[in-house]
């Protein structure tokens, strides 16, 4: 019986160091991909036309985040309503985290605007990280007869409804509703596939009002092609230091910041979102990217995916009572 014994014991020894060679060799293979990721090309979806802010952006923290990461990045535009069009491919590819997609704030504010939205933020993506924040600028063409936000109210309430405003995003078309409806402007609305094409319909004057991010607004500015009557941040912006801020202008209270961030795919390993969080925020704080985002009034934001998700959560209730409070719909 004792040798029977042994027999067993020494066979279900055998049986268990096995076993544990098995979990041992699975978990090191874990270990070794995630350690290796990435080992191909990145993709990085830009819901919106090539040329605008989130062009510029990603073009500027790609190079450094490609270094840093050892693989190429491929940027891929893919606009459409406001940014949903490119956002909802981004919910649609696999979750391996070499997909990615770049966002603003249009990611929480846009499917609000809908009856029956093509994904929820919340439960169909894993927040990456922050690229940057950034305040607006509201601006009006060089053939308005207005110097200031004072002088362009009046000349809005003079003519209702003949002057059109502008938006490249969902964000840019609630902060003006939301903002013409306090001053009492009845004006139209004209959407635009990204900041590009909305900064050319405002220099064409086809709009005559546009509220947009400092990396389209500055450069025409400088060149005296637009005209910036306020900054919608409390605090003026340390590129256009002579605009002042709607708080300044009357509009008590009246704050809004933009942010950028990306964006996988739910049920991306932890390990992908958190090397891509890694080196993101290593591209936002060393080189030369930072310099090049502040020049064009972009403040980079390396934060974690835990507060980039908490800033979404918060993002979601607070535009969702505008949009619910002013009935504001979407137009694509």
């Amino acid at each position: 019986m004792i040798d029977a014994y042994h027999g067993r014991r020494t066979a279900a020894a055998a049986i268990l160091a096995a076993a544990m060679a098995v979990a041992a060799g699975s978990l090191a293979g874990t270990v070794a991909r995630a350690a290796e990721f990435p080992v191909k090309p990145l993709r990085v979806i830009v819901p919106f036309a090539p040329g605008g802010n989130t062009s510029f952006v990603m073009r500027v923290v790609a190079q450094p985040l490609e270094q840093h990461l050892g693989q190429p990045i491929v940027i891929d535009h893919r606009s459409g309503a406001q940014g949903l069009v490119g956002l909802q491919i981004g919910t649609q590819a696999s979750p391996d985290g070499y997909t990615i997609a770049l966002s603003d704030s249009a990611s929480v504010i846009a499917p609000a605007m809908m009856d029956k939205p093509p994904f929820d933020v919340l439960r169909d993506f894993a927040p990456v990280g922050l690229l940057i924040e950034q305040p607006y600028y509201m601006a009006v063409g060089a053939a308005v007869p207005a110097n200031t936000l004072a002088e362009f109210i009046a000349h809005a309430q003079a003519n209702p409804g003949k002057l059109n405003f502008g938006s490249g995003g969902a964000i840019n078309q609630v902060v003006q509703e939301v903002f013409f409806a306090l001053a009492k402007l009845r004006m139209t609305h004209i959407a635009y596939r990204g900041t590009a094409p909305l900064m050319t319909g405002l220099l064409g004057n086809e709009v005559q009002v546009t509220v947009s991010g400092p990396g389209s607004i500055i450069p025409q500015v400088r060149a005296g092609k637009l005209k910036a009557l306020a900054v919608t941040t409390l605090k003026r912006g340390s590129e256009l230091p002579d605009v002042p801020t709607l708080d300044e202008q009357g509009f008590k209270g009246f704050e809004v910041r933009g942010w950028y961030g990306l964006l996988a795919p739910a049920g991306t390993p932890r390990a992908a979102i958190a090397r891509l969080n890694t080196e993101l925020n290593r591209a936002l704080t060393a080189g030369p990217a930072p310099a090049l985002l502040r020049d064009r009034g972009f403040e980079p934001a390396p934060v974690s995916p835990d507060a980039f998700g908490k800033l979404l959560r918060t993002d979601l209730v607070r535009w969702s009572e505008a949009i619910r409070k002013y009935n504001i719909r979407q137009l694509n």
